[in-house]
């Protein structure tokens, strides 16, 4: 077994034993605290000496009344030995009373004896529940223990930083509470238990006053209180040389001492060990163990309330849903929705991938827009769903799809397909058939929108149709070789940089399609530069595809041989420029961030860079980067270091996999750094960006979803539905190609 594996389960174990105790922790903690105040008040009311010239003949006088009036537990010699504090829930017999004079103070009416509540509840929840209090008091103590194993300690301002920094500092501080309070129950520190004569019948306090006065100095008396089996329990205070002072249980037959002086652990656990300055460090001992139970249990409330499954529109029985992967489909979506709503249907939208199948079966009718990643592939963000529905889960929903594609992919329209045969196999009906949209899917979405009216009888306004991005010529300006094939074997690589005629509203991430020739599959390439920073400049990363054919015949990609090769400086390039708001950065460029890109996947991420620098107020950022080799293609090298000096990039690793030494990729470094990993994504919320070939997102995915397996405790299959969550709400986005 890995201690990883190990170490989740005591994540597990710590978690919830710490959630379902809590309000019993709680109670122990509070009322620790409250206890701890005893030995300060104890200290500052120590100036008069305690049981100094009791008299003896008086006091009996006055205990025999009060007994007569009543019971009583007990009674502390206070203001020097003129007067004596008696314990006693009857108003009528507790209170402050004069030894000599008989005068009494009762307790304030309504009055309650704080220390001896908060004891109660501290020892038995004032239920009788001691057993109870020791078993939370054993767990606490375990939970204390395997904290420290959790994680290593590591500074940070987060709520959970605290608690771990906390937890650790202050640990050996902090496990006195529990490790007394179990050597305690244990008998553990306290001594031999004294063996009493067996006593005829119990003796009252003022009998016990009485006989004690034989054989101890009753004048230096400090306190007498009901003991068990009858017996009272006489404290001593010390006096001169050859008195007896100290604890004496009296019976009917007589005193017997009790043995050894004051139990270090009980004084330890109560903080009496060193008067007012023991209390507080007990006092501060209870703040800290307060605070770690509260962190702990906003923590998971915090968690708890992002995990929730957010509810769609109430009273809605029409879901606009969406599978989008460069924002196409969410637009067209969202026009759908505005358009339904506006005529006075009941709808709700929402991507597809953050419906579960049970709320997708509450809906009347389901209307998808869906794009097409990839080689026909599902958008990132709805693959879970389409995998999540089981046979029998939709019947009586019926839906309709608008697929979104282009012919001139080999698989036209397959992720609508897909997600179509999904709802099938789920048992829901279809109720127009398929629409299929090629390239620009405006007049389709319009023909698909009339369906649903004729069809359907549904009422939709179309005030505009979503835009669509036009031509536009951009010249290119400057070039500039990325690698250098004379350090290693590396792949070419260019920054292409275009300028536009006028100026340009773009952000990093946004999509330039090209294509050499009409009918001819276009390219998209990610803008790796900002019209915030300059409107007129657009940079690309392109890597020279080539390869050689069955007759040895080398080949270079029409797109990117046609940039690398042919496009010169001043050569103008017909293009389309797209909006992809599923892969722009943070529009707060304070929000953390984790770039992951791999080879020319690092295309947008010096956009980000650059935008964020500008902002003036770049908040956390980590570049996760792999390729080959360090000197031979480190792609934008000089820009991230700059970056790294300068403070816009907060953290940077890498991974060069034919480098000797190295031979990691991008997933090996996640893994190796797993905390922090975890803490950037579950503590400080960083939306994870990851940009390349579609086999090294899957790995970083898989790498995600076992951090969280090994860092949060969550099981295999809990992790992977977190990842798939975090696809489709955006929380990890990709851009990615074959």
């Amino acid at each position: 077994m890995s201690f990883a594996t190990v170490r989740s389960g005591l994540i597990f174990l710590h978690r919830w034993i710490g959630l379902i105790l809590a309000p019993i922790f709680l109670v122990i903690i509070l009322t620790g605290a409250v206890l701890s105040f005893r030995p300060i008040i104890n200290a500052s009311q120590s100036s008069a000496p305690v049981g100094v010239g009791v008299d003896v003949a008086a006091l009996k006088t006055l205990l025999g009344t009060l007994e007569s009036r009543g019971t009583f537990g007990g009674a502390s010699i206070v203001d020097g030995g003129r007067a004596i504090a008696v314990m006693s829930q009857d108003p009528k017999v507790g209170g402050r009373w004069e030894i000599a004079t008989g005068q009494h103070t009762p307790a304030p009416a309504g009055g309650i004896d704080i220390f001896r509540t908060a004891q109660g509840l501290h020892q038995t929840l004032l239920l009788g529940l001691g057993i109870v209090v020791e078993i939370a008091t054993y767990l606490m103590l375990a939970i204390m223990v395997v904290g420290p194993f959790m994680a290593w300690l590591r500074l940070r301002n987060t709520l959970m930083g605290w608690h771990a920094a906390v937890g650790w500092c202050l640990l050996p501080l902090t496990l006195t509470s529990p490790v007394t309070a179990v050597m305690l129950t244990l008998g553990i520190g306290v001594g031999p238990r004294p063996e009493l004569p067996r006593p005829k019948r119990p003796v009252t306090i003022s009998e016990a006053v009485t006989i004690a006065s034989r054989d101890l100095d009753m004048t230096r008396l400090a306190s007498v209180r009901r003991f068990r089996g009858g017996a009272v329990l006489v404290q001593i205070a010390g006096g001169g040389a050859g008195s007896m002072a100290g604890a004496f249980a009296v019976t009917d037959t007589g005193v017997t001492p009790l043995p050894g002086g004051p139990n270090l652990v009980k004084q330890i656990h109560e903080g009496t060990w060193g008067g007012a300055w023991s209390g507080s460090l007990n006092f501060i001992i209870s703040l800290a163990l307060l605070g770690l139970t509260v962190t702990g249990f906003v923590s998971w409330f915090r968690r708890w309330r992002r995990n929730r499954p957010k509810p769609l529109a109430a009273g809605a029985d029409i879901l606009v849903a969406h599978a989008s992967q460069t924002g196409r489909a969410a637009r067209l979506a969202t026009a759908t929705y505005d358009g339904l709503t506006a005529a006075g249907e009941k709808a709700a939208i929402a991507p597809i991938g953050a419906v579960k199948p049970k709320d997708l079966a509450r809906f009347r009718l389901v209307l998808l827009i869906a794009s097409t990643t990839g080689e026909g592939e599902i958008p990132d963000g709805a693959r879970a769903v389409a995998k999540a529905l089981k046979p029998g889960s939709l019947k009586g929903v019926r839906f309709a799809v608008l697929a979104l594609g282009e012919r001139t992919y080999t698989h036209f329209c397959g992720g609508g397909q897909k997600l179509r045969s999904a709802l099938l196999s789920a048992g829901a009906a279809e109720a127009i058939p398929m629409r299929e949209a090629d390239g620009d899917p405006s007049a389709t979405w319009v023909s698909w929108i009339d369906a649903l009216r004729a069809e359907l009888g549904l009422t939709c306004t179309v005030a505009q149709l979503p835009p669509v991005s036009a031509p536009v010529a951009l010249t290119v300006a400057a070039r500039q070789r990325l690698d250098d094939p004379a350090r290693g074997d590396t792949l070419e690589t260019w920054r292409i940089m275009l300028k536009g005629a006028d100026d340009l509203v773009f952000r990093p991430g946004d999509l330039v399609r090209l294509s050499p020739g009409e009918g001819e599959v276009p390219r998209s390439y990610s803008v790796g530069s900002s019209s915030q920073v300059d409107p007129g400049r657009i940079d690309l990363t392109v890597r020279l595809h080539s390869w050689n054919g069955a007759d040895g015949t080398p080949h270079l990609g029409r797109v990117s041989g046609y940039l690398v090769r042919e496009a010169l400086d001043g050569a103008t390039i017909e293009a389309r420029l797209d909006p992809h708001p599923g892969f722009n950065p943070p529009s707060d460029p304070a929000w953390p961030i984790v770039m992951i890109g791999a080879g020319s996947g690092i295309a947008p991420f010096p956009g980000f860079i650059t935008e964020r620098r500008a902002s003036g107020r770049p908040g956390p950022a980590w570049l996760i980067f792999g390729n080959r080799h360090r000197d031979g293609d480190f792609l934008w090298r000089d820009l991230f270091e700059a970056a790294l000096r300068d403070g816009t990039l907060t953290r940077m690793d890498t991974a060069f996999s034919r480098d000797p030494g190295d031979g990691a990729q991008v997933q090996a470094r996640l893994m190796e750094n797993a905390a922090a990993v975890f803490d950037w994504l579950v503590e400080k919320k960083a939306v994870v960006y990851i940009c390349g070939r579609r086999a090294m997102a899957r790995g970083v995915e898989d790498a995600i979803a076992h951090i969280l397996a090994a860092e949060g405790g969550l099981k295999p299959e809990a992790a992977r539905d977190e990842v798939s969550r975090w696809l489709a709400e955006g929380r990890i986005r990709m851009d990615t190609f074959d």
